[in-house]
């Protein structure tokens, strides 16, 4: 099933949801978390690429690109549609209508990430792993 599509009148609801290495792939992230909220009734496991930037770390923000096919069609070779700031992932998983939001993993070495984004200029994508709860 697309997850666009889920419905809990159709799928029912669950006590834990596990969301592993798709919101970077999707065109509308946020839309897409307000549906696995409408099925979770317990705990999301969210595993996902989180944004090192060298600056503006704790703003919630968010990198778009025109989406898997079409970047990689460019000749960009992005190879993910978005990547999103830990305070964004907080942000957006609080709009969806998730009550508590805990970062379980985020990747080491960030301080590394973050110089090698200044000298490159370009933010780098490493994993995380938040867990969001309903109630």
């Amino acid at each position: 099933m697309d997850v666009h599509d889920l419905d809990p009148s159709i799928v029912g609801k669950f006590d834990m949801v596990f969301f592993a290495g798709m919101l970077y792939h999707l065109r509308y992230p946020l839309k897409v978390l307000e549906r696995i909220r409408s099925v979770t009734d317990g705990c999301l496991i969210l595993e996902t690429v989180i944004m090192v930037s060298f600056t503006h770390e704790y703003f919630p923000m968010m990198a778009f690109f025109p989406g898997d096919e079409e970047a990689n069609a460019s000749g960009r070779s992005w190879g993910i549609c978005g990547a999103a700031t830990i305070s964004w992932l907080k942000e957006a998983l609080n709009s969806a209508g998730f009550a508590k939001i805990e970062i379980k993993y985020t990747s080491s070495f960030r301080w590394l990430y973050k110089i090698i984004a200044f000298l490159t200029n370009r933010p780098q994508g490493r994993r995380g792993i938040i867990h969001a709860f309903t109630k």
